[in-house]
């Protein structure tokens, strides 16, 4: 219940700081394109006024009454986004997405450290009978003697 309750806080939270973003994002545009002012009840008077002379809307017109009239219902998506969202995945995923942007580039496999095994250290004898079963799996007819020698040197190699 609890949880529910810091759920529904969080998320008016959010759709109160999205309903300003979104507003102001909207005041600066139509102050930038249409030099009106969409706070003012005055502007909307005029706006009705306009309408009720019987003008002609051209199509920045309708543009920019198409902008008034969907504030509302893309605050209301908004509000409905953020609050099926979990407040995390808000909060965390910008983050995550930031510090994925160069780690794409340098991607390691992924390491199990439950199956990691501490090798112990082997005698030439211990490698050269482990070396000489596989020989004798990979080819059963073969004389494994003349493996022995050349499983040897390798050996001796790799170590220096």
């Amino acid at each position: 219940m609890i949880k529910k309750l810091f759920h529904i806080i969080f998320a008016i939270i959010f759709s109160a700081m999205f309903s300003a973003l979104v507003l102001a994002a909207f005041y600066y545009a139509y102050r930038h394109f249409y030099r009106i002012n969409i706070l003012l009840p005055q502007t909307y008077r005029n706006i009705a006024a306009y309408w009720n002379t019987g003008a002609t809307l051209s199509g920045n017109d309708l543009l920019m009454l198409f902008g008034i009239f969907s504030l509302v219902p893309l605050n209301l998506l908004g509000w409905w986004f953020i609050y099926r969202c979990k407040f995390a995945n808000l909060v965390f995923k910008p983050l995550a997405w930031l510090s994925n942007l160069g780690a794409k580039d340098y991607k390691a496999p992924d390491i199990n450290i439950k199956n990691l095994k501490i090798e112990e250290k082997k005698t030439i004898e211990q490698l050269v009978s482990e070396r000489l079963e596989q020989e004798k799996k990979k080819r059963p007819t073969a004389n494994i003697n003349n493996f022995r020698q050349d499983i040897i040197e390798q050996i001796e190699q790799k170590r220096k």
